[in-house]
């Protein structure tokens, strides 16, 4: 009887009440995803065979779940102009779009941009988006996935592939102005033809982007990923073999670009096979990121068509200040610079990282580290087995300051100073080991006794002389690159590792 009340009070005031959710099957019960997205209601589940669906959508704002039967086997392929699927109406994270292909959208133009040629969302819209794949789309800006300012998604297991910017493009893969969670999608084979982000660009804003995969994208600047500013979380990524363009020669951050002030957090990623002019692993300008326990190796930094450039195959640092701690930069290659290159008022820490087994190319110069009119602080660094023309182990020019502090430099090979290179005369050393140079003071010119450095192992035999030997006031972190405690016995080791 209650029941029964309930219902015709609703009836009398005119609320119906709400219909018990569904399935919807495409094609059985409708011909098209987008009828039946009009005709479904909050919590229904939209199922959709395998087949080609030339259609677009809009999820028109209803917290529904669209499925397809799998990336190979349903498609939803863009039917002329616009954005293949549409987010536009504030949809939360239960409006879900899952087990589809999206392909051949043109994108929605807005302030003369056409945006989102795969997916376009916009309105402060928070779906989700789980095992999609988005490919063969083009657009100015996010040419497989544009997200406005205030659009907070979760993108989950998706691959996005093969998309194409027009020229001076932003965001091959994806532009995202908003606060996305990026979780272990792959970015691969997308251009931001002469422009900016191959894989994504993120503008002002601080997505956290993990577990993911970036590899073969191109653009001018980051291949990978370039960040405009924002405060983006960069964790657990593999970035390999993505490229910036020969022309216009000065292409830069074939993996990673942070510029604009970016305080990105970059930690436990893997930078390999990257190929720039300038940063072929990781480029930066006037940021001040923190960049920690990452691997970056077997970068370039090539000489551009006109024969300039060439600076930080791991790694180039200009007008940047932040921490780069506890990375291991090793088997890069650049003319100027092949592990490090800082540049340009830098005066970054490099605290804790082993930079070791790079070789400059051409007639290049500083095989570990090449500072220019900057002034980093190296702090409890190993920089080892690195090969230049001139200055194997570190190099400076300009108006360069570098600070050395319970840091070695050992095992370098040069023409000529096969340790470092000052043409400055400001470069300091304290408590430091640095292979046939007579500095006095704090510091020695003794063979460290590494454990095994034939084979990049930096640990310190026991009769290492020097243990123990560090700055007395060593500001840096509790562990080593290798995990171990930091400091162990009172007072801290030279170099990169704790004995």
């Amino acid at each position: 009887m209650l029941k029964n009340s309930t219902l015709a009070l609703l009836a009398v005031f005119g609320v119906a009440p709400l219909a018990a959710a569904g399935t919807i099957n495409v094609p059985a019960d409708h011909a098209t995803i987008q009828a039946a997205i009009n005709a479904a209601v909050d919590g229904d589940l939209i199922k959709v065979a395998a087949g080609i669906y030339p259609e677009n959508i809009d999820t028109l704002g209803k917290a529904i779940t669209i499925e397809g039967a799998g990336t190979k086997k349903t498609e939803i392929v863009g039917a002329g102009s616009g954005s293949v699927v549409t987010i536009k109406s504030g949809e939360g994270a239960g409006t879900v779009l899952t087990k589809f292909a999206i392909k051949n959208g043109k994108g929605t133009l807005v302030s003369g941009k056409l945006r989102g040629g795969g997916v376009y969302m916009t309105g402060g819209s928070d779906p989700t988006l789980i095992d999609c794949a988005i490919g063969f789309n083009t657009a100015d800006w996010g040419a497989g996935l544009f997200i406005d300012v205030g659009s907070d998604p979760l993108i989950q297991d998706c691959l996005i592939s093969n998309n194409v910017t027009s020229a001076t493009g932003l965001g091959g893969g994806m532009y995202a102005a908003g606060l996305p969670i990026l979780d272990a999608n792959r970015f691969a084979e997308n251009t931001a033809t002469t422009g900016f982000g191959g894989g994504l660009y993120t503008f002002g804003t601080s997505p956290q982007v993990i577990n993911g995969q970036f590899d073969k994208n191109l653009a001018w600047y980051g291949g990978g990923m370039h960040a405009q500013g924002g405060a983006p979380v960069i964790t657990n990524n593999l970035f390999e073999e993505n490229y910036v363009t020969v022309n216009p020669t000065n292409g830069e951050g074939a993996g990673l670009s942070l510029v604009a002030g970016s305080t990105a957090w970059v930690a436990d990623n893997e930078f390999r096979l990257n190929d720039a002019h300038s940063g072929g692993g990781i480029y930066t300008y006037d940021a001040s990121p923190t960049i920690v326990n990452n691997l970056i190796h077997s970068n370039k930094a090539a000489l551009g068509a006109k024969g300039g450039f060439g600076y930080g195959g791991g790694m180039s640092l200009g007008k940047t200040t932040g921490v780069v701690e506890l990375n291991e930069i090793y088997l890069n290659t650049g003319a100027l610079g092949a592990g490090v290159a800082t540049r340009s008022s830098t005066t970054t820490l490099l605290s804790g990282n082993i930079i070791d087994l790079n070789s400059t190319i051409g007639s290049g110069f500083g095989g570990g580290l090449y500072s220019k009119d900057s002034s980093p602080t190296i702090l409890g660094a190993t920089i080892a087995a690195n090969n230049a023309i001139k200055g194997g182990g570190v190099y400076a020019i300009g108006k360069s300051a570098p600070a050395f502090d319970t840091s070695i430099i050992f095992f370098n090979t040069a023409g000529t100073n096969k340790s470092f290179f000052d043409g400055t005369g400001l470069m300091t050393f304290g408590f430091s080991d640095v292979e046939a140079v007579a500095l006095g003071g704090s510091s020695l010119s003794i063979d460290p006794h590494f454990a095994d450095a034939a084979n990049r192992n930096y640990s310190l035999l026991s009769t290492s002389p020097v243990i123990d030997a560090g700055n007395f006031g060593y500001s840096g972190g509790p562990t080593d690159v290798y995990g171990n405690t930091r400091v162990n016995g009172g007072r801290v080791d030279m170099g990169a590792v704790e004995f």
